[in-house]
């Protein structure tokens, strides 16, 4: 296991990884990087959103090399990855979930993928489970039927969503693949001004992706490597104000990208649903129209 290379002031990739309360997988995520046989120099940078877990004592002792911000509490995954980037000193970026193991090749086939294509924003790879299994990390940009469906567990009748019966061992464009493991070229970032954080923690990177292709980039998918991803392990022991929070996102996203009748359709699903999850009243809060303007950061 080693560090990234000595610092230095171009870095061919920057590493940019938001972490909260993950502590043995951040440093299993760093630890994986150490591994990397990318030749050229590169930086990982880790935001820490206020870990109670001893994550950052963890990072500082057994990766002192990583570029370490620290936030005092829970300022959302857009934020958190914001300010990575603004650190990021590389020609590409790589948007790294903390609950992730690249392979040896990743960092450089990666690079060398949008190294080789002036056409490509950004590439994504292959998220697999730990039995090896690939995970459904790509999808097309959603409509309003695909929410519907998708939140009333339909789920086969959003298969043109998912991208069901995709290829994950050749590469090909796509729309919005999951940006656990996503790189972008760093200028094409700076334009996008980032992630919108008006998504603290849901949506984000598919708004990301939305933004990226209206401006007229393009992403690509390559199946030459392939990163462990153990799945999500912060949103899956969220409390409620979190996934309140994730709830929001979700009808941001719609309102913004398929007008105001997706409040009224999906606002009442998503109500129901996170009452189930959560048996608390303020579910239905989903249901009020936010005033407009007050939803931007």
């Amino acid at each position: 296991m080693t560090d990234p290379p000595a610092a230095s002031p171009h870095p061919a990739v920057s590493v940019v990884i938001a972490t909260w309360n993950t502590r043995d997988l951040v440093c299993g995520a760093l630890a994986a990087l150490g591994r990397t046989d990318l030749p050229d120099p590169w930086e990982v940078i880790v935001i820490d959103n206020g870990s109670q877990d001893g994550t950052v004592d963890a990072i500082k002792a057994r990766f002192p090399a990583t570029v370490l911000l620290c936030n005092a509490a829970n300022t959302g995954y857009a934020h958190a990855n914001n300010q990575g980037i603004a650190a990021a000193r590389g020609r590409h970026v790589l948007l790294l979930g903390s609950d992730t193991e690249v392979r040896p090749e990743t960092l450089r086939v990666m690079a060398g993928f949008l190294d080789a294509r002036p056409e490509a924003a950004a590439v994504a790879c292959r998220l697999v489970n730990p039995d090896g299994s690939p995970q459904m990390s790509c999808r097309r940009f959603p409509r309003l039927r695909d929410a519907v469906a998708t939140y009333l567990s339909l789920h086969f009748l959003a298969r043109r969503y998912t991208m069901h019966g995709f290829d994950f061992f050749a590469s090909r464009e796509v729309d919005q693949p999951a940006a656990t493991c996503l790189m972008v070229r760093r200028e094409v970032l700076n334009g996008l001004r980032g992630f919108d954080e008006s998504y603290r923690i849901l949506y984000n990177d598919v708004d990301l992706c939305k933004r990226l292709h209206d401006m007229g980039g393009r992403i690509f998918f390559t199946g030459e490597t392939e990163v462990l991803h153990y799945g999500s392990v912060t949103t899956r022991s969220a409390p409620a104000g979190i996934r309140m929070e994730m709830y929001r996102n979700i009808l941001l996203y719609f309102r913004r990208n398929r007008g105001p009748v997706a409040q009224w359709v999906l606002a009442p699903l998503l109500s129901v649903r996170l009452f189930m999850v959560t048996r608390s009243l303020r579910a239905f809060s989903l249901l009020a129209v936010p005033r407009e303007g007050t939803e931007r950061t």
